[in-house]
């Protein structure tokens, strides 16, 4: 079974349940070159990168997160997805005013659950 990602496109806006929360609301999916295989996938050099995100800026949107399959059983995240998503979120992170660098980039992992062979996110 060959595994996919996906870049996730929308906005940020003000969470009223918690104090200086922050949502991230999802408006588009893009799906990337990259080469899946069993234990994971490699984002491939996307020559449309640029275009996609310019159309993206156009619609008022910007690249908040992604999107990926995993069939780990064992555990939530294995030690290479930990250093994965730790790399994008130090890619997309910003320059927060009090001088530290923070990132609103999100994460969601599409896996099988249990033996019936559903789907769901984490």
């Amino acid at each position: 079974m060959e595994q996919r990602v996906a870049w996730l496109y929308g906005y940020y806006s003000e969470d009223p349940n918690y104090p200086e929360g922050v949502r991230v609301n999802i408006e588009a999916i893009y799906d990337p070159p990259q080469f899946g295989e069993m234990n994971g996938f490699e984002i491939m050099y996307d020559e449309s990168e640029a275009y996609v995100d310019m159309i993206a800026e156009n619609l008022s949107l910007e690249r908040v997160g992604w999107i990926y399959t995993s069939l780990n059983y064992e555990s939530f995240l294995t030690a290479k997805e930990i250093r994965e998503i730790a790399r994008m979120q130090e890619r997309f992170s910003v320059e927060h005013p009090e001088g530290v660098r923070i990132s609103k980039f999100v994460t969601i992992v599409v896996k099988p659950k249990g033996d019936t062979g559903e789907s769901g996110l984490d």
